[in-house]
């Protein structure tokens, strides 16, 4: 049986030789505003469908004989990370990487000991393996909070000849419906939020482009995007607690007050919901994918 280990490391040196443990100067708004969002973040949350988990897991089974670690970065409460575990199962091992410790924390205790994971407290920026070890590094919904001129450096350093570098991001299909509305509420009541940007580490929010920023970067190749969409329902309550998960809302209610929020977002999930209480919405995940250059 695998135990799961809460490691807390801030390197800031590393090298194949050695890994050295010291206090990190990475600092991040973005990452600070989750540091409260722990109550609603791990129930309601969208997670992510199989097939882009089945896309990772399938490459990473390719090159087991070089490596058979993957880390996930940005790893919040392990909902992705628990995902890749299941589908690689005991032979590889998963290591789930966040700065914040109370993610961490939670991350452990909705992880069963059985689970072939091991979850660490560090920095997207500084990683804390040796180069070269890792067959796959993911980021689930969370690369566009780290320093990426930064993280990709880091990702290029640890990758096996290969390896794969992959970013997910789930994206709200609001061409109509309740998310039309929501993204529009979003505009008008969350400080420089406009549809088709994300909070980042500066603690504002834009566009992140991974595709762009990849194939501008001479240290990988073969960048890839594959796009998967899929239905979720929501219940009143259920969606009242996934947008108290979410940094925008957080934002909103420091800008305009609680009571204002709730009552602008109640209206308009009332106008949209059906007979029995239920939003249908419909997500898409987007995979992006890329390997490394060995040698640049």
């Amino acid at each position: 049986m695998s135990v799961l280990v809460f490691i807390r490391l801030n390197a800031s040196k590393f090298s194949s030789e050695n890994v050295v443990s010291t206090q990190s100067s990475v600092k991040s708004l973005g990452w600070e505003h989750y540091q409260t969002l722990g109550e609603h973040y791990d129930k309601e949350r969208p997670g992510y469908p199989i097939g882009p988990v089945h896309e990772i897991a399938k490459r990473a089974r390719s090159l087991a004989r070089s490596s058979r670690q993957i880390v996930d970065v940005g790893c919040g409460t392990g909902i992705f990370t628990r995902m890749l575990s299941d589908a690689l199962g005991a032979s590889f091992e998963v290591r789930g990487v966040d700065p914040s410790e109370m993610m961490i924390r939670r991350a452990i205790e909705a992880t069963e000991t059985s689970w072939q994971i091991r979850f660490v407290q560090s920095p997207a920026e500084q990683l804390p393996f040796s180069d070269r070890t890792v067959v796959a590094i993911t980021a689930a919904g969370a690369a566009q909070l780290f320093n990426r001129v930064r993280f990709y450096a880091e990702a290029h350093r640890l990758l096996v000849d290969n390896g794969v570098l992959a970013i997910l991001q789930n994206k709200r299909c609001h061409e109509t419906g309740f998310f039309q509305s929501f993204e529009r509420f979003l505009e008008k009541f969350v400080p420089g939020y406009r549809t088709g940007t994300y909070a980042n580490a500066q603690g504002g929010h834009s566009v992140a482009n991974f595709k762009t920023e990849l194939a501008s970067d001479d240290r990988f190749s073969n960048i890839m995007v594959q796009k998967w969409d899929w239905p979720r329902t929501f219940s009143l309550d259920s969606f009242e607690a996934f947008a108290l998960s979410t940094i925008q809302l957080k934002m909103a209610r420091t800008a305009h007050g609680h009571d204002i929020i709730m009552k602008e977002l109640r209206s308009i999930m009332s106008d949209h919901c059906d007979a029995v209480g239920n939003i249908s919405v419909t997500y898409r995940t987007e995979l992006t994918t890329t390997v490394p250059i060995v040698g640049n």
